[in-house]
């Protein structure tokens, strides 16, 4: 109890003596993995679901923290002020959550100290009058503690080279872990001031730009943050050591951003070179989407004691191993898809982790000659295929483990952005892209699939339901198989079969690219497949000896199998269809004994009815009635093989 009583006293000593200042390369799927790891690993410690149950009665404005942190301790005290509007009539009291491991000690309201009532995870303060609709107010909650800690988690320290460390990563839900947070996805608080009182020698980074550093006492600085763009709950973050500083400036005609880094003094000197990474990928993104959200201050790294990183609005937290090309793209990106624009629910958090994946890929893919580009795409679609099931909207967002899946919410949702461009184009996609990002109910708040969706459908024109609900929705990938048959002047059957590696999708309707070759030529063709069985004519210039699915990785699939077969039927055996145009009957003469099937397709590849008049050993008799005038393929499956024919339907 002494211990306390001391430091509440000393809080508010503190605060009073502030009160002026607070008017004022390759790619890799280990770095993807790494990637996924250092973000799934900061919630381990959760055993049971997060659940909150604060009342939701109120819009944050604006917060104020004031926090000594030092980082040769496992603890943390000081003050969370909230300016908020209340949303509901009769406002008497607000929630925040705050782990039970944490002290709240009081709070203040309108000049009046009152007890917060602590009850495991929230806080709650009562107010002594009614705060109404509409009304903005304020309240400032004082506590300490030392916040829980597990392996990784979202309160960390380590020594470096003999000097003390802390960081703070709070995504998903470690934010209340380690101050008095509105920790969900509905509400960005629209500015905020960071105050940190650390010891001296040490610098402190944080969200925003830097105001000063003030020397505090004999053996302290106070570093002061100010970050005017809204901002998630979980994207507030900062860490303390002694750092060393150094920036790079991105440079468009007479503007620059700032690239701020923050490294440890020991590794200062090789970091220097690879965070110069960044200013390509920067250029890159700018020029595909928009505009850096936040030039009007800075981004920058901070490195940390892990071995990933993590997107904290404005200054990205990087572990050593992870200054590198692909997480540092990874992590950029995030400041337009994950900061700018935040998943509105964990369940959608492929729009945050997805979306920078893919990101990564479009740096192989413009800056890199496109060398690593098919290597990038090939090690996705590979590693999406490892497992048959799984699908990109996150169905369980109690296991953090399944929300960071970095074959789910990472590759799969990155290369199923990548068949979408496919399936739209690329015009209508990245005219999508901007139109997202620019979306002024969007634009730094949070968004659901449905608000890609719509976008995306506006920008192409497509009904693309179907689509997601295979893609997004569903689990898995489609298994193709291709028989392809010479037929005679130069023209080719392909027939497309597919199945699917997980149940929950009954077929995959895609665009399916092929590509021919033969005689020194090559062709690429893209067939509308629509149901398994489909039957096409490729009408070539040339006689083709092989056959190439997709060769530029636009398909999600695996195991697929190529059939290409002779060019016509063996000698001795002939088939021959009477007549050719046919009117109201066809005669198929033959000598291929036994037939085990005959179909007809039309040129859409769709089954066509008809009625057999009269079959017999060598011939059989077609009733063509059924069938429109057009052109069709007879399509004659014996016991040596498959032959197919053209003929037209003429009236």
């Amino acid at each position: 109890m002494k211990t306390h009583i001391s430091h509440i006293l000393t809080l508010l000593v503190f605060l009073g003596n502030l009160s002026n200042l607070f008017a004022q390369q390759e790619p890799s799927i280990n770095n993807l993995t790494k990637i996924s790891y250092s973000e799934n690993q900061v919630q381990q410690k959760l055993l049971k679901p997060h659940e909150t149950l604060l009342v939701n009665n109120y819009d944050l404005k604006y917060h104020r923290f004031y926090w000594f942190a030092d980082p040769a301790q496992t603890h943390i005290r000081g003050a969370v002020t909230s300016y908020f509007v209340a949303t509901q009539p009769f406002m008497t009291s607000i929630q925040f959550e705050l782990n039970a491991s944490m002290s709240a000690d009081s709070a203040s309201h309108h000049g009046f100290m009152y007890s917060a009532n602590h009850t495991g995870n929230i806080v709650t303060v009562p107010f002594g009058e009614i705060t109404d609709v509409g009304t903005l107010d304020s309240v400032t909650v004082y506590y300490h503690g030392n916040p829980t800690v597990s392996g990784f988690g979202s309160f960390g320290t380590e020594v470096h080279a003999g000097a003390p460390g802390m960081w703070t990563l709070s995504e998903p839900y470690g934010a209340s872990d380690w101050w008095p947070s509105k920790n969900d996805l509905t509400d960005k608080i629209d500015s905020i001031d960071v105050f940190v009182v650390t010891p001296k020698g040490n610098h402190v980074a944080s969200n925003g730009v830097l105001l000063s550093e003030t020397p505090f006492g004999a053996n302290f600085t106070l570093a002061h943050w100010k970050h005017r763009y809204p901002i998630v709950s979980y994207l507030i973050a900062i860490a303390s050591t002694n750092y060393a500083r150094f920036s790079d400036y991105y440079i468009t005609g007479n503007d620059s951003l700032q690239i701020l880094n923050y490294v440890y003094p020991e590794d200062s000197l090789i970091l220097r070179e690879n965070a110069k990474t960044v200013l390509p990928s920067l250029a890159l993104f700018e020029n595909l989407f928009v505009p850096y959200p936040f030039r009007a201050e800075k981004y920058g790294h901070a490195q940390f004691g892990w071995g990933g990183g993590m997107e904290h609005q404005t200054m990205t937290f990087l572990g050593k191993g992870a200054f590198n090309h692909e997480i540092i793209a990874h992590e950029l990106a995030h400041q337009w898809f994950g900061d700018m624009i935040t998943c509105g629910s964990w369940q959608d958090i492929w729009l945050n982790e997805g979306f920078a994946t893919y990101c990564t890929g479009l740096t192989y893919e413009h800056l890199f000659d496109g060398y690593y580009w098919p290597i990038w795409k090939n090690n996705n679609i590979s590693y999406v295929c490892t497992q048959p099931g799984g699908s990109v909207f996150c169905d369980d967002t109690t296991t953090i483990g399944r929300i960071f899946d970095s074959r789910l919410s990472y590759s799969k949702g990155a290369v199923l952005l990548h068949t979408l461009r496919w399936v739209v184009g690329d015009e209508a996609f990245f005219d999508a892209m901007k139109n997202y990002l620019n979306d002024p109910k969007l634009k730094h708040g949070f968004a659901r699939t449905s608000d890609f969706k719509n976008h995306i459908e506006a920008t192409s024109g497509k009904d693309l339901t179907g689509f997601f609900d295979d893609w997004f929705y569903g689990q898995g990938f489609p298994i193709y198989t291709i028989e392809a048959g010479q037929l005679p002047e130069n023209q080719t059957s392909i027939t497309i079969y597919q199945s699917q590696s997980h149940p929950s999708v009954l077929f995959f309707e895609m665009p399916v690219p092929v590509k021919f070759y033969g005689e020194g030529k090559d062709t690429l063709l893209v067939f509308d497949n629509t149901f398994s069985g489909q039957m096409f004519v490729a009408n070539l210039d040339f006689a083709i000896d092989s056959i190439k699915l997709d060769p530029d990785l636009w398909l999600i699939s695996t195991l697929d199998t190529i059939t290409l077969g002779k060019p016509d039927l063996p000698r001795g055996k002939n088939l021959t269809l009477l007549p050719n145009p046919a009117n109201d009957f066809l005669i198929v003469n033959h000598n291929l004994g036994e037939i085990n099937s005959l179909k007809i397709i039309a040129m859409d590849g769709k089954p066509a009815n008809f009625k057999y008049e009269k079959q017999g050993k060598e011939t059989i008799k077609i009733n063509l009635n059924l069938l429109k005038p057009g052109m069709y393929i007879l399509h004659l499956a014996y016991k040596d093989g498959i032959v197919a024919r053209k003929f037209v339907v003429k009236r």
